[in-house]
């Protein structure tokens, strides 16, 4: 009988955990594993533990391949999983407690795979210092702000500007929607709101594509035709939207994030032919276009 995994992930219309189930298809298919069928948890940690506890009850697969969800996730359920046996490879979202996990239980698997967060910033930060010029104003809009993917991303773009630019932050809550509400409210209400924004730096694509919408609602409705100069950064690179949004103009530039299933279904296979220990694999991501094809700011 082939090994049985399942595939827990987060938002089922973001179009890079789209791609993560497509990959995890063919990677399942080229190691002869049953993949389950995908669940999403809408952004919900109480759905994603349910979807865990019955998983455990009627299903027993072999590996679970899980990205967390929402920001209640604690280590308990976890403790359940591989007590009970079960393989785990945590997705791009890396929580503070796998290492201690990993301690209190050494003969299980609990691998984890994730872009590096930190490159990912950094790669925003050199695609701003190419696209405007020092002392630009730059609105970067990130994930949940208390999301470590956010924190990381966040941490690699300041480090890597060097205080180049006067950067304002704002909580998009990894959606269209969230930064859209987030980038109105702030022309609402923010101190800094009838600055001229420069560029607007987004921790993903959606985001980019919301923020968009909410400034050109604020231009047509203010008369600020000058914001029609501002410049967009995504992340995620996805050809039908990422990748597309540069085509047509709408992005100066996106990071291209690489996929996280092949990784992950690698490592549990390993594990099961050949008794790997636990890690943390770390991919890196690209710019697009590459650097040396944007503009000097």
């Amino acid at each position: 009988m082939p090994r049985t995994v399942a595939l827990l992930l987060d938002d089922p219309e973001n179009r890079y955990q789209e791609l993560l189930a497509r990959e995890a298809r063919v990677a399942a298919d080229r190691h002869g594993l049953s993949l389950l069928a995908p669940e999403f948890a809408r952004g919900s940690s109480w759905t994603q533990v349910e979807s865990v506890n019955r998983l455990l009850r009627e299903t027993r697969p072999d590996g679970i391949v899980l990205m967390l969800a929402g920001e209640q996730w604690t280590r308990a359920p976890f403790e359940r999983v591989v007590k009970a046996g079960v393989s785990v490879a945590l997705l791009n979202r890396i929580p503070p407690w796998l290492e201690d996990l990993r301690r209190d239980h050494p003969r299980a698997f609990i691998a984890a795979v994730a872009p590096r967060q930190e490159g990912i910033g950094a790669i925003q930060a050199r695609q701003a210092l190419r696209l405007v010029k020092p002392g630009a104003f730059v609105v970067l809009v990130t994930g949940q702000a208390s999301s470590s993917a956010a924190i990381a991303r966040g941490r690699g773009f300041q480090e890597t500007a060097a205080d180049q630019f006067v950067v304002h932050e704002l909580d998009g809550r990894w959606s269209a929607a969230g930064a859209a509400k987030a980038l109105g409210e702030w022309f609402r209400l923010g101190a800094e709101r009838d600055r001229h924004i420069d560029l607007v730096v987004c921790q993903n694509d959606a985001m980019a594509a919301g923020a968009r919408e909410a400034l050109a609602k604020h231009a047509a409705e203010s008369g600020r035709r000058e914001l029609a100069r501002t410049l967009f950064i995504g992340c995620d690179g996805m050809e039908q939207e990422g990748k597309a949004m540069v085509a047509r103009g709408e992005l100066a530039a996106t990071v291209a994030m690489p996929p996280t299933t092949p990784a992950a279904l690698d490592a549990l296979r390993r594990y099961w032919n050949e008794g790997s220990a636990s890690d943390t694999v770390l991919l890196e991501a690209s710019s697009h276009p590459a650097l040396d094809a944007l503009g000097a700011g």
